[in-house]
């Protein structure tokens, strides 16, 4: 059971966590649904997905957006399940950017894009992340389950036509499933301004299944990158997750998210937002806040804002993946808290 934070007896704070980190980015999950079932993110077993009048509408989720850009609030997230199966997905990315979000993006595994990607635009969203996790189309059939990368790159063409540029691919390569094209996804930087992401393999919901050694780290992947050619550490901004590079000479960047070998718990800069309205200050604790339930009992905006503050009072100094942190009972599926 997750820690369910009360709201009656809240104060009011700054945007500014207890360790002094300053939040201005949230990630908000709009579905626990997706079209694909990717072998290292779907669960165990059968989903048992959030029923329609648990998931937060439109209206809420702006509401609370609103709430939040007043203290400093400046990116915006939207993630899944896959997002774009949300029939409102352009009224709600309309109305989160009508609120002055500067930074307003989406993840998604690009098979519904393309239709969709003008439209996107036009409502007012900056920029795109696809998941992508490998170039050969028999293998991306068979770990998604019956996915067509034909659609994925018909999206990526869509999206730097109408502007969501640049368009950063995300890839988790696992050891023995597809470690074996990452220097095809990097040099795909060459001649393309792509932003390819690595993303270690997280112990959460299937990928329990893998061994540890499954997780390719940093240190490997870079070792193995730079026989393309000298890769050039960027300038790091001190919030995103992203440790950035480029091969000298190429168009596109490189980016490292090590959440296991390289933390960086120490700026986070995130909260999250659940489908089902929960707040979850990190992504890999129990600590979450209800606002759902408080939302449709009638709070005022003033009692909204108490509990945007407490999240953020309660934001842990880090995740509970070291051996010495106290244990957290991880979600059966990433897809439940939007990761």
């Amino acid at each position: 059971m997750s820690a369910i934070i009360p709201y009656a007896t809240l104060e009011k704070i700054e945007m500014q966590d207890s360790f002094e980190r300053q939040i201005d980015y949230l990630r908000i999950s709009i579905t626990d649904r997706c079209n694909l079932k990717c072998i290292y993110c779907i669960p165990d077993k059968q989903p048992e997905y959030f029923e329609k009048s648990e998931i937060l509408t439109p209206d809420e989720i702006i509401r609370f957006v609103c709430i939040a850009h007043k203290h400093g609030l400046m990116k915006v997230r939207i993630t899944g399940g896959e997002p774009l199966m949300r029939k409102d997905i352009i009224s709600i990315i309309s109305g989160i950017k009508k609120i002055g979000i500067q930074d307003l993006s989406i993840t998604t595994n690009g098979t519904m894009l393309a239709d969709m990607a003008d439209a996107l635009k036009k409502a007012g969203l900056d920029r795109i992340n696809i998941s992508l996790d490998t170039l050969d189309a028999g293998r991306y059939s068979n770990m998604t389950q019956g996915g067509n990368i034909q659609y994925v790159w018909e999206a990526v063409n869509e999206a730097e036509r109408v502007g969501l540029d640049p368009v950063k691919i995300n890839v988790v390569p696992i050891r023995g499933v597809n470690d074996d094209e990452i220097l095809k996804f990097a040099s795909l930087t060459f001649d393309k301004n792509y932003h390819i992401r690595f993303i270690e393999l997280m112990p959460v919901g299937r990928n329990r299944r893998f061994k540890s050694d499954a997780c390719v780290k940093k240190s490997e992947l870079i070792e193995k990158i730079s026989a393309l050619g000298e890769l050039v550490l960027l300038e790091f901004k001190g919030k995103g997750p992203s440790r950035n590079y480029r091969i000298k000479g190429a168009k596109g960047i490189i980016g490292f998210i090590s959440p296991i070998s390289d933390c960086f718990c120490d700026y986070c800069n995130r909260l999250r937002l659940t489908a089902h309205g929960r707040i979850r200050p990190c992504l890999f604790s129990d600590i979450e806040v209800d606002i759902r339930t408080p939302m449709r009992n009638g709070i005022s905006d003033e009692e909204l804002e108490a509990l945007f503050f407490r999240a953020v009072t309660v934001k842990p100094s880090g995740h509970y993946f070291s051996k010495d942190s106290r244990p957290f009972s991880a979600p059966a599926s990433m897809s439940k808290i939007g990761g």
